[in-house]
């Protein structure tokens, strides 16, 4: 018979290592092991129980625009895949927009998993847990601009109303940039007083628009649909 399926993965064994260091600490190792440890595994299946219960609510809305059990069954390894990453995610972000994005992502899943990219798939879930709340901000106010619409720091600072610091928001671009999200160019080169100073300009690509999509645009019930 094989037990593979049951055996414990590296980070398991790393943490039966830390439960059994608190617990071997004199007098009082018992009780902090109860009361991190049973803590902590409390939190995150609830935090799993509350995703999932809250996706059966979503499902319920959209239903008639997700696709067959048969087909769900023809991606069962991908789908496997992609609620293990969300698990992981989940237990450890208590974030509730990356619930939401990864809420989406299954959706879109779940509407069609014969149309999703499945190596672009696992790199936005990978993504998800890096970036935080402004970064999701950022991607989603240059979303709204014209896909040849480039914008510099100087856009990016008045876009968060001067209230956050400039060259946070230079590291934001810059991380966008790293993930594919973001694309720039340089331009102008002047020399000032205090150095040389290039103009540097950013925009989303169609990479970030995808992320955008799969992440942030689940289906829409018809009666939810402002058209109808």
């Amino acid at each position: 018979m094989d037990n593979s399926n049951d055996k414990l993965h590296g980070k398991d064994y790393a943490w039966l290592a830390v439960e059994a260091a608190v617990a071997s600490v004199p007098t009082f190792g018992p009780a902090l092991q109860t009361a991190y440890f049973g803590a902590k595994n409390e939190k995150r299946f609830k935090r799993i129980e509350e995703f999932y219960n809250h996706l059966s609510e979503e499902v319920e809305k959209v239903k008639t625009q997700l696709t067959s059990s048969d087909e769900i069954n023809q991606y069962s390894e991908q789908i496997s895949q992609y609620m293990e990453k969300v698990n992981n995610i989940i237990e450890s972000d208590p974030t509730l927009a990356k619930r939401s994005m990864l809420h989406n992502g299954f959706l879109n899943i779940l509407k069609s998993p014969s149309k999703i990219d499945w190596e672009q798939e696992q790199y936005f879930t990978s993504i998800v847990p890096q970036i935080d709340l402004t970064d999701i901000k950022l991607l989603l106010g240059t979303q709204k601009l014209e896909p040849d619409k480039w914008i510099q720091i100087e856009d990016v600072v008045t876009f968060f109303d001067t209230q956050l610091d400039k060259f946070y928001l230079i590291g934001l671009c810059e991380r966008l940039t790293n993930f594919g999200l973001f694309e720039k160019r340089f331009g102008s080169i002047n020399m000032q007083s205090s150095g040389t100073v290039i103009d540097t300009y950013y925009r989303l690509t169609d990479l970030g628009r995808n992320f955008l999509t799969f992440t942030m645009e689940p289906p829409i019930a018809k009666n939810q649909n402002t058209n109808n």
